[in-house]
């Protein structure tokens, strides 16, 4: 089960084996901003539930408003950023990990009105031993 897993952005003292590779990326811009949307469905549950027990915003994330600028695309980020990790616990899931570590995410905003980006997540899925 994917909720299982544990993702790292470091590396576990436990012993593994490496099994490779995990890949998630999503978007609030053109075709893949409708993915985003449908994902933000699937998830809708855990979403509520989390912003229930202030583990996500209520509100809306307006980054703009931090340069003294609007900003309509940014307040799906918080939702994305929960959305790629439980993807890529999915995607390691196929694998049979046991953990996803040395996450890393590339975000990639818009600086033009900071209405749009693209964040990029990945790791290494492994197997306890």
């Amino acid at each position: 089960m994917s909720n299982k897993i544990i993702v790292t952005t470091g590396d576990l003292k436990n012993d593994y084996e490496i099994l490779g590779p995990v890949y998630f990326s999503v978007s609030n811009k053109g075709l893949f901003g409708s993915q985003l949307g449908t994902l933000i469905k699937k998830y809708k549950g855990e979403i509520e539930n989390l912003k229930k027990e202030s583990l996500l915003s209520k509100e809306r994330i307006d980054w703009g408003a931090l340069w003294g600028e609007f900003s309509a695309g940014q307040n799906d980020f918080d939702k994305a950023f929960f959305i790629a990790v439980q993807e890529l616990k999915s995607r390691a899931s196929i694998l049979q990990a046991d953990a996803i570590v040395s996450m890393r995410q590339d975000i990639d905003l818009d600086t033009n009105g900071f209405q749009h980006f693209y964040l990029q997540m990945y790791g290494t899925a492994v197997k306890f031993k």
